[in-house]
């Protein structure tokens, strides 16, 4: 009797113990999961480029006209590069080429 109630202690403590095992490994596995999928998502974020269209209206003293310019991952304007010139907007795109100014001079 004695031999009976030891072993299925012993087979009781060993599904514990493997139950309890195979639950951590799946909260682990769950937990690696998430975190993988969380920085692949931040990764491709990351590596995305964004550029600033930056438009100005100039006046050389006859005609107005209008200046673009493009710069890379800044999220402000620089000033004009002339004092004829004034800021008069800007756009954020994917692409230089993607910038909304039609018939601009001047590029970047």
């Amino acid at each position: 009797m004695f031999e009976t109630t030891s072993r299925i202690e012993e087979k009781l403590a060993t599904g514990v113990l493997r139950r309890g095992f195979l639950g951590s490994l799946g909260r682990w596995a769950g937990a690696t999961a998430f975190g993988l999928a969380g920085l692949l998502t931040t990764a491709g974020t990351a590596r995305a480029d964004s550029y600033t269209c930056c438009t100005y209206t100039c006046f050389d003293g006859i005609n107005f006209y209008t200046q673009q310019q493009c710069i890379k991952d800044k999220l402000s304007c620089p000033p004009p590069s002339s004092t004829s010139c004034w800021f008069s907007g800007s756009a954020t795109v994917a692409n230089c080429k993607d910038c909304p100014c039609k018939n601009c001079s001047g590029g970047g």
